[in-house]
């Protein structure tokens, strides 16, 4: 028989006024996101598409280019990059480098990631793009090319611009591409220290330090942003990706995310089910995956029981690395009939092109099949004609459930509306069928 609870009631009013003080008097500057870095996996979320200022988590995109000019033989580790006035002039945190010095390459990357330099950075951008401004635009592009669809950079290093604005599932995507594309240059951020013209740099990322199985990536800190952190960490087989923006200090912005973080690892341990099964190698060292002729597919299951453990019969040893976040196939609505083919929106981002026209959660299905290297057939098959509307476009084999036995469904990821509807186009005048899907917000 129910009994009447005076003080269980008192608590639970107690705990409502609590929480209404606490949205009242919520930071605005706060966000954060944890998704897990292979499965994409939301497992934390707090405002992540809410803009807010990135401060010096923009070097993350300027590592991003630098580390593409490194893959491409733009330029060595082992180069000079020539630093000038306006460089040398760029307020701290700094490195300190005089105009008409040069620095080379990797101790530049260091620099970005130990001591978040804005001299180096300007340096970087000059010797990359021409003008920071220039280089700030490709940042942009790149950015909407790799998903990240709320960002846009006016500089390559976080100072304070009101233009410069991001979310903090950009940064997650910007960060799980960092640790996905670019495997052989990622443990610079780990690096606890550099040495630079005899002195010793000591990195200030407190949570690569203490917190177990952190690895990266990037703090920072502006007065408009608050105190911004991307991490890393890796336990049990699982890597997650963790941001925290809008920090009141850096001591609780690193608390927040260690609590975050472990509260993600602990939730996987107890439920598994929580990340969708995935079937997949390491990137290859080197090589940027998705310039491979043959690239690697991502295989993602929307329920870990849907995926057996011998994919049907398949050689796993053939399956290829992860490149692009997975899908949930429960967020996805098929679109019957595609639109009219347009323009395929492959150009850099302009002054005043910080608009949402580039929204890249468009995706193609090329097939539906019974076995995981049929699938991989069919994507290797009509690649070709997806790259033309849009090289940089995903890959994946999403796996579902039907009845009784799994279905590998062959996918390019990554689109704009306008891309997908050009490349379905273009594979139905090759007469292969396709479907347009949407991921959903």
């Amino acid at each position: 028989m129910y009994r009447f609870q005076p003080r269980r009631i008192l608590l639970s009013i107690l705990a409502v006024m609590t929480c209404s003080v606490g949205v009242a008097s919520a930071n605005p500057k706060y966000a954060a996101y944890v998704i897990h870095a292979e499965t994409g996996d939301v497992l934390f979320d707090r405002y992540s598409n809410e803009t807010r200022y990135p401060a010096s988590l923009t070097k993350m995109m300027t590592l991003y280019m630098l580390f593409e000019a490194l893959e491409t033989g733009e330029i060595k580790l082992t180069d000079k990059i020539p630093v000038s006035k306006r460089a040398a002039l760029q307020p701290a945190s700094k490195l300190g480098i005089k105009q008409g010095t040069t620095i080379d390459v990797e101790t530049a990357i260091q620099a970005l990631v130990i001591k978040s330099a804005n001299d180096v950075a300007t340096a970087v951008a000059e010797k990359l793009g021409g003008t920071e401004s220039q280089f700030a635009a490709k940042m942009t592009s790149k950015a909407r090319q790799i998903g990240m669809r709320r960002t846009t950079f006016r500089n390559a290093s976080g100072l304070p611009d009101t233009r410069q604005r991001t979310t903090a599932r950009d940064m997650a995507t910007l960060s799980q591409r960092l640790v996905q594309d670019f495997p052989q240059y990622f443990h610079y951020f780990d690096d606890d220290s550099f040495v630079w013209d005899g002195r010793t740099y000591k990195s200030h990322n407190k949570v690569t330090q203490h917190y177990k199985g952190a690895d990266g990536i990037k703090t920072g800190y502006t007065r408009a942003s608050g105190y911004n952190l991307s991490t890393t960490a890796e336990r049990d087989g699982h890597r997650l990706i963790g941001i925290v923006l809008g920090g009141r200090s850096g001591t609780t912005r690193n608390n927040h995310m260690e609590l975050i973080l472990s509260n993600a690892f602990d939730a996987i341990e107890k439920r598994p089910t929580l990340v969708k099964s995935i079937h997949s190698v390491r990137p290859v060292p080197g090589l940027r995956p998705d310039r491979i002729e043959e690239a690697p597919v991502l295989l993602a299951s929307v329920k870990a029981s849907a995926a057996p453990s011998a994919l049907a019969g398949g050689d796993v040893s053939s399956l290829l690395p992860v490149t692009a976040q997975a899908d949930q196939s429960t967020q996805l609505a098929a679109l019957m009939a595609p639109t009219e083919p347009g323009i395929a929106d492959t150009g850099p981002i302009g002054e005043g092109d910080a608009d949402l026209d580039l929204v890249r959660n468009w995706i193609v299905q090329v097939g539906a099949f019974k076995s995981q290297p049929q699938a991989i057939e069919q994507i290797h098959r009509t690649q070709d004609t997806i790259r033309a509307v849009w090289p940089d476009a995903g890959r994946e084999v999403n796996i579902a459930q039907k009845e009784k036995d799994p279905v590998y469904r062959a996918r390019f990821t990554r689109l704009t509306e306008n891309e997908a509807s050009a490349s379905c186009t273009a594979l139905k005048k090759s007469g292969t069928d396709c479907l347009i899907l949407q991921l959903a917000e």
